[in-house]
């Protein structure tokens, strides 16, 4: 199957610091948290929201930094180069710590499932397949009947070569048997804007950068990439009950840390993510943008990270995927 890709040019308000009693403390220099994306996204989002509550439970100061580049590879190689003190933690997601790793396997110059500590799983995240409103399609079915009946003539946008939109397409274009053009965007935003512009026809990104243009009315939404309907888009119905059953592509982000963090520090920052996540106003504002908080433990989410390399190495490997 052929596969063509163009590549195209205040959540923490009301948060505060939150009353918690402080954790057993370890080093009291101030911890960074590195974004492996600029400021506005998901990542960003989260790691500004616990940060504050994070601190207050350390007894530490939690400093967020964004260092984007490469897919995130750039912010992860970092983090995995540190020193493993507890005192740079990354912000991680399924694009540095699995999807890299499944496009680029040993050119990456980190392991995704050795060179890293996993904390703790903090959010989920699905997308969005929306389309123009001068576009046809008005679900998933027709927008592959489209494409069918169109071949190579449907490009669909997404926030760049490699993200978990583009490998979320991928995979339903091979199930379906589907050619159609990625057209990679420099970030969501750019995406967004296209879209918008009818530049392209279909947009695939996360819920908190989609789900605000279906509701204005800029964008028609087909469906969403969960197992399971948004409660904040009730009416928006999935891929997998379109006609595509088991279809699931789901982000996600956790703290992560380099490897050989030592057990007591990885339970000390464990409990401080736990604390952070389970604060009702973080869960609240998470969720009116899109955003499922969640927790796991240390083994659930090496688990986690495991199992989506090798999920997405498959998805990769059929759908013929090329790294730029």
């Amino acid at each position: 199957m052929k596969r063509r890709h163009l590549l195209a040019a205040g959540a923490t308000a009301g948060i505060g610091m939150l009353a918690v009693p402080a954790i057993a403390q370890g080093d009291r220099r101030a911890i960074r948290m590195v974004v492996p994306y600029p400021p506005g996204g998901a990542s960003d989002i989260i790691a500004r929201l616990i940060a504050p509550p994070m601190g207050e439970a350390l007894g530490q100061t939690v400093v967020v930094e964004n260092r984007s580049g490469a897919n995130g590879a750039i912010a992860a190689e970092m983090v995995a180069r540190s020193a493993p003190d507890g005192l740079t933690l990354l912000m991680g997601n399924a694009g540095p710590n699995a999807l890299n790793q499944a496009l680029r396997g040993d050119r990456l110059p980190y392991d995704s499932v050795r060179d890293f500590t996993p904390i703790s799983l903090v959010s989920s995240v699905p997308m969005l397949i929306a389309v123009h409103p001068s576009f046809a399609p008005t679900n998933v079915q027709q927008l592959i009947a489209y494409a069918r009946a169109n071949p190579g003539q449907v490009n669909y946008g997404t926030g760049g070569v490699g993200s978990m939109p583009h490998l979320s397409m991928a995979q339903l274009g091979s199930m379906t048997g589907v050619d159609w053009v990625h057209v990679g965007f420099r970030g969501g935003a750019a995406n967004m804007t296209a879209v918008i512009g009818a530049q392209i026809m279909v947009a695939a990104d996360t819920a908190p950068l989609v789900l605000p243009h279906v509701r204005e009315g800029r964008l028609r939404g087909l469906a969403v990439t969960s197992l399971t309907r948004m409660p904040q888009a009730p009416d928006l119905p999935t891929v997998a009950e379109q006609g595509f059953p088991g279809f699931e592509a789901t982000s996600w982000s956790g703290v992560i840390g380099p490897a050989r963090l030592p057990e007591a520090e990885v339970a000390r920052l464990h409990a401080a993510v736990v604390r952070a996540m389970t604060n009702p106003e973080v869960q609240a504002t998470l969720q009116r943008q899109g955003i499922e908080p969640r927790t796991s433990t240390p083994a659930e989410f090496a688990a986690h990270v495991a199992s989506e390399v090798r999920r997405w190495s498959e998805v990769v490997r059929v759908a013929n995927i090329q790294a730029e």
